[in-house]
C-alpha cells in the first residue's frame, strides 16, 4: 500500500520502494563484476553465481514512464552495480518468453526520472524482439529487430554518451542506438526482469563481461 508518509518523505511511493530495496538489500558479488551488486525491488527468486545471474519477477511488473505522462510503474527487480566511471557491460540475456512484454534488459538507471533499458523482450506479435527504452521523465519505446532464442547485449558508457549494441552470436556486432544522459551522479547498471502482462518472467544473464572502459567495439578486448 502506498501510504502518505512515503509519499510526503521521497515524493513518490516508486522512490521509497526503490530506497528501501537498496537499504535491506544483502550485498552481491559476482566474479565478472569488480562491485559489490545490490537488488532493487524484490524479486520471486534470485541466483547469483560466478556463471549466472537469474531473476524472476512476479506477473505485472514493469520498468516504463508512460510517454503521456499518466501513469508509470518501476517495479521491475534489478540487479544493479555502481561503476566509478565510464564502462563496457556485456552478456548474453535468454529466458522463455511467453506473455506479453516479457523482458531481460540491461539497465542504466539514475533515479526514476533518467534511465535507459536495453531488452530482449516478447513483443505484441510475440516474437523476440531487441528493444531500446530512453527515459527523460517521460519513456521512448523502440523496437529494432526481431531475435532468436537469445540476444547478445552490450552498454557502453562513455562520458554522458550511452550505446547500445547487440550481436546473434556474440561475432557480428550492430549499434542499435546512441543517445545523451544527461547524468549528475554516478548512475546504478546492471540487469533487469520484467513481465508486465503475464504471471511472472525469470530472465538469464549469462556470458556476463565487464570492463572499467568504453570500448570501441566489442572485439577490442
Amino acid at each position: 500500500m502506498k501510504t502518505p508518509i512515503a509519499k510526503l518523505l521521497f515524493g513518490s511511493s516508486i522512490a521509497f520502494a526503490l530506497l528501501f530495496a537498496t537499504a535491506n538489500a544483502a550485498p552481491l558479488k559476482t566474479k565478472a563484476i569488480p562491485y559489490v551488486m545490490e537488488v532493487l525491488n524484490k524479486p520471486v527468486a534470485l541466483t547469483v553465481t560466478d556463471e549466472l545471474i537469474q531473476i524472476s519477477a512476479k506477473g505485472k511488473t514493469n520498468l516504463f514512464n508512460n510517454p503521456n505522462g499518466i501513469y508509470r510503474v518501476q517495479d521491475a527487480p534489478m540487479v544493479v552495480f555502481t561503476p566509478r566511471g565510464d564502462f563496457t557491460l556485456r552478456a548474453k540475456l535468454t529466458g522463455d518468453l511467453k506473455s506479453i512484454y516479457d523482458v531481460c534488459a540491461l539497465v542504466i538507471y539514475q533515479d526514476e526520472n533518467l534511465w535507459a533499458k536495453f531488452c530482449y523482450e516478447n513483443s505484441v506479435e510475440k516474437i523476440p524482439t531487441i528493444v531500446s527504452v530512453v527515459t527523460r521523465t517521460h519513456s521512448d519505446d523502440c523496437n529494432s529487430m526481431s531475435a532468436g532464442g537469445h540476444a547478445y547485449m552490450a552498454m557502453v558508457k562513455k562520458g554522458n554518451e550511452i550505446t547500445f549494441l547487440y550481436s546473434p552470436d556474440n561475432v557480428t556486432w550492430q549499434q542499435i542506438r546512441s543517445f545523451h544522459l544527461a547524468l549528475t551522479q554516478p548512475p546504478k547498471v546492471g540487469f533487469a526482469s520484467h513481465g508486465s502482462r503475464g504471471d511472472g518472467f525469470t530472465a538469464k544473464f549469462t556470458e556476463i563481461k565487464y570492463w572499467d572502459k568504453a570500448l570501441d567495439n566489442m572485439k577490442d578486448e
